[in-house]
């Protein structure tokens, strides 16, 4: 308080009068060094990846995954397969019997978005008790019947059962296995997890301990696998312990199959600068896509990261030039034979050893980063290399919002003679009882609005989540956030001495900091994201002075063109991966549906901060 009132007219120091004066010009300096702090991260401080888990020992066992015995488990899901799409739950639990698993088939149902849906779905689950262990932990191997792009996971599948019956030959298993197959992705195994956990759902007959560590399998379509790709990012931007991404890539390549992260290959040693430069920016953003958003299309790991269970995805990579993997893209051909040994050889061993080197654990992974950004394959940058570019955009956000609150107000009010501070301290808290209410009113009125918008799916989902009506539901809430700014700015210039934007602007600051500041410790990337669709926009809004009516259309539509509506539409299929046209698959289910299932935070966020800052922002434009 004394700050402020230092800037109101209080005998100041000459340290806080030059934070008077810069303030609004240090707050876009250092929203540019954030920003540039970010860039300079894809080319710099990059560390070697290392273990801090010693106990792991990986790479350091002989595995045996591969023989006949193997391969007759991936042919006898071939029988499965026979069984059509209705029967083949109880004939792979038929399968998990022979192999003297402890198995379940469970039913479940669930609704898209609420009250939306209703789709039901089949699990099955066989569980090898450990013949050294106590029942009290488990590992889960889990694939899905189809990936996550909708192609046949058939190979994925082959390759559990063919884990299974190695793992029942063995008798150097400390932990349970538990080995899921689901025919509805990560809904389904979001249900087993319910189950399994007891966590709103009727528990499971057949069950084991606590789980440490998961590993999903999927395999598309193809003759030959030629490396792997590993996705480990949640839902809610969760991520699995380092040691655990470290420890897979470590042993893949050991048994010569290199888990690639998001599948991607680092670029050349001797490759130019702006090459490696490149590949470290196209590995970056997929792994903020993922997290932010939780658009990874590949595995059913990120349920388990929820719950606090480290898991990852391996995906296998079909070979360059495999005619089978081509022919799948284009929706030629559903299934193929098993592929050669020699792929599903070093795919499965690689698992094999994972599961080694996690079963070798006394405890649940925890020396490790749960933060981090990796910008190359065994490199690696730590929450305290990262960190600062958010907190350098907080700080441009804090320093605006200080800068317009000194300056509101008339500027009769920041003179410096002495002899009049004790009238401008008056005449100061004169002007906040006036335009406080008003401020404090068309903040609640756009934070009133958002909340509908978050309510209406979960109260009246029938109404405004069927096909037809999506987009018409959208519409319409965009057309009545525009009447609500140009009816507010119509008040604004009725009662033009009872209003202040710098006020109005300094609270729309202040609430952005915050968000950012919350999300930055929990999900890095969407807490950048929120600053550059919500913060930055909202920063530049009359930066210079707004003076004609041609000004403010101008302001008004570059805003509408970072609004939700604009966002959500044109950057479908960079951020979900959604094709542009492909319109029953909306951003807006998609993140409803998120929320419903995983407790996203990206549709709140939309509803309660992105969306009412940017209609703040048009207010803003078009006041007196």
């Amino acid at each position: 308080m004394s700050l402020v009132l230092s800037g109101q007219g209080e005998k100041t120091s000459p340290l806080l009068r030059a934070a008077r004066k810069y303030s609004g010009h240090l707050s876009y300096l250092l929203a540019l060094l954030g920003l540039c702090w970010l860039l300079a991260l894809l080319g710099l401080c990059w560390r070697r990846a290392y273990f801090s888990e010693n106990a792991m020992l990986p790479g350091q066992v002989y595995t045996t995954f591969g023989t006949a015995a193997h391969m007759d488990a991936m042919l006898a899901v071939d029988s499965v397969l026979a069984a059509g799409a209705n029967g083949r739950a109880q004939a792979l639990a038929r399968a998990f019997d022979a192999l003297g698993l402890d198995t379940e088939v469970q039913r479940f149902s669930y609704d898209e978005v609420p009250r939306i849906g209703n789709i039901s779905g089949t699990n099955v689950h066989g569980i090898l008790r450990a013949p050294r262990g106590d029942a009290g932990e488990a590992l889960v191997v889990a694939a899905a019947w189809t990936t996550g792009d909708g192609a046949s996971n058939v190979n994925g599948v082959r390759l559990v059962a063919a884990l299974a019956q190695h793992a029942r030959e063995q008798r150097y298993w400390a932990r349970d296995l538990v080995f899921v197959v689901t025919d509805r992705g990560e809904r389904g195994i979001e249900a087993w997890l319910r189950a399994y956990l007891g966590v709103g759902a009727a528990p499971l007959a057949v069950r084991s301990g606590q789980i440490q560590a998961a590993i999903s399998v999927e395999l598309p379509p193809a003759q030959r696998y030629d490396a792997l790709a590993l996705y480990f990012a949640g839902k809610g931007g969760q991520l699995c312990n380092l040691d655990f991404v470290n420890m897979v890539q470590h042993v893949s390549r050991v048994e010569r199959m290199p888990a690639l992260l998001h599948g991607l290959r680092d670029a050349p040693r001797r490759a130019h600068w702006w090459a490696r430069y490149r590949q470290a920016a196209r590995l970056l953003l997929r792994q903020a896509r993922a997290q932010a958003f939780g658009a990874d299309a590949h595995g059913v790991h990120a349920p388990f990261l929820r719950y606090r269970i480290d898991a990852v995805t391996v995906a296998g990579q079909p070979a360059g030039g495999d005619a089978a993997a081509q022919l799948a893209r284009q929706g030629l051909l559903a299934d193929v034979d098993v592929p050669p040994i020699p792929g599903v050889q070093r795919i499965g061993r690689t698992v094999e050893a994972s599961l080694r080197s996690l079963n070798n654990l006394l405890e649940h992974l925890h020396q490790s980063f749960f933060f981090y950004l990796l910008p190359a394959n065994q490199r690696y940058l730590s929450i305290g290399d990262y960190v600062p570019a958010c907190a350098l955009m907080i700080g441009s956000l804090l320093l605006q919002a200080m800068h317009l609150w000194w300056m509101q107000g008339a500027a009769s009010l920041r003179a410096d003679a002495p002899e009049t501070r004790i009238r401008r301290i008056n005449q100061s808290y004169a002007h906040l009882r006036l335009t406080m209410p008003a401020s404090v009113q068309i903040v609640v009125r756009v934070l009133a609005l958002g909340l509908g918008l978050l309510l209406a799916p979960q109260l009246a989902a029938w109404a405004v989540l069927s096909d037809t009506t999506t987009t018409a539901f959208l519409f319409t809430a965009a057309l009545a956030s525009c009447s609500l700014v140009l009816h507010t700015a119509d008040q604004c210039w009725a009662q033009s001495g009872q209003v202040d934007w710098r006020q109005l602007k300094a609270l729309a600051a202040a609430l952005v900091a915050a968000v950012v500041a919350c999300l930055a410790v929990m999900n890095f990337s969407l807490a950048v994201l929120v600053y550059v669709v919500a913060g930055l926009p909202l920063l530049v809004t009359r930066a210079a002075a707004v003076r004609t009516r041609a000004q403010r259309v101008a302001g008004v539509l570059l805003l509408l063109a970072v609004s939700p509506v604009c966002t959500m539409t044109l950057g479908r299929n960079v951020a979900l991966g959604l094709h542009p046209l492909d319109m029953a698959a909306s951003p807006f289910r998609v993140f409803l549906g998120d929320l419903h299932h995983f407790g996203s935070l990206v549709y709140p966020l939309v509803c309660l901060v992105y969306w009412p800052v940017n209609l703040l922002s048009m207010v803003i434009v078009l006041m007196p």
